[in-house]
This record gives C-alpha cells, sequence and structure tokens, in this order.
C-alpha cells in the first residue's frame, strides 16, 4: 500500500468530486453572502463549489491549507472546538466528515449552526447504536445519489450514498429523494 493511501485512510480522509460537491451546493439556498463553513474542507469541493455560488467561506481542517475563494481559513480539529453562542451560530455548515464516528460530527455541527448538510454513507441510517442521533436530530431531507462518487480519483467503492440535511427544530418526516442524479 502506498504511503499516501495509508495516511488517507488512517485519517478516513476520502476527498469529494469538485463535480458532486457542485451539484449539492447548487440545492442549497446558499448564496448573496450567506456564511458557510466546511469543517473538513480536505481538499476543497465544497469550499469551491460554495464560493461560486457567492457564500461567504468559512474552511478548516486539521492541517492547514488554502484554498480559493475563502473567506476565512483556519487549522482545527472540529471536534475540539467550543462555540460562542453570542457570535458563533452560523446558518449553514457543508461538508464530508469522516464516516468513523460521523454522528460526533454532526452533533457538532448543529451546536455550531442552524443546518447541516453532510455527504454519508446511506448505511448511516442503519444500526440501533445510531438510533439516539436520529432521535435528537431528526433527518430533514437526504438526497440518495443516483451515481456512486469517487473519493480516489479511481473507481467506485460498493457503498450507497447520500446527501443528509439536518435542521435544527425540524419535527417533521424525513423527505427521500431516491435516484438523485448529480453527474451530467
Amino acid at each position: 500500500m502506498s504511503r499516501s493511501l495509508a495516511v488517507r485512510r488512517q485519517a478516513d480522509a476520502y476527498y469529494t468530486e469538485d463535480a458532486l460537491a457542485r451539484a449539492l451546493v447548487s440545492l442549497l439556498p446558499i448564496g448573496g453572502g450567506t456564511t458557510v463553513w466546511e469543517p473538513h474542507a480536505g481538499g476543497g469541493a465544497f469550499v469551491k463549489a460554495l464560493a461560486a455560488q457567492g457564500a461567504y467561506v468559512v474552511a478548516s481542517d486539521i492541517t492547514a491549507s488554502e484554498w480559493s475563494g475563502v473567506s476565512h481559513y483556519f487549522e482545527a480539529d472540529f471536534l475540539s472546538l467550543e462555540p460562542d453562542p453570542a457570535r458563533d451560530t452560523i446558518p449553514w455548515i457543508v461538508g464530508n466528515p469522516p464516516f468513523r464516528g460521523f454522528e460526533q460530527h454532526v452533533d457538532q455541527a448543529l451546536r455550531f449552526a442552524e443546518n447541516v448538510v453532510f455527504l454519508l454513507r446511506l448505511a448511516a441510517m442503519e444500526s440501533a447504536a445510531r438510533a439516539p442521533l436520529w432521535e435528537r436530530w431528526p433527518l430533514r431531507k437526504v438526497w440518495v445519489l443516483a451515481e456512486r462518487p469517487s473519493f480516489t480519483g479511481g473507481g467506485t467503492d460498493s457503498a450507497a450514498y447520500g446527501f443528509f440535511h439536518f435542521s435544527k427544530g425540524w419535527g417533521g418526516p424525513a423527505e427521500v429523494v431516491p435516484g438523485w442524479r448529480w453527474k451530467a
């Protein structure tokens, strides 16, 4: 196994395709200076897509980088941050968190934002151990991807994926959009 592949797997870092990030961002009512934070900015696909929509983009990751179109960026472990409710409530957090422990990332994101949209495996909806997450944060909407993305620049894996939208205060049933096509 190559060193870069081993490091990526250890960090659970699988970067989103630019086309997929653009497709997701185009679904959301984001633009015109709306503040959006990408706390797992990685390769910058969501950062670029959000900037192209005219969002005020805050980007962070566990390793500092510079991403084009970012209004503010910093190096941080997202799960270690503490929000200041007087200034840290933002409209949106969008991105692709690590799948291992994604529940912690959803909980943390909803401490900072009103709306959270994460790219996750559909397997996130399985398991009795995850039932408390869905009780704490009812899912508002999920777009089920018709085409599987590649996170390695090569082929795809055998997992099914979706964009999961959580919204504070949402109490209705989840809307599921099956077979959402994101490739042109």
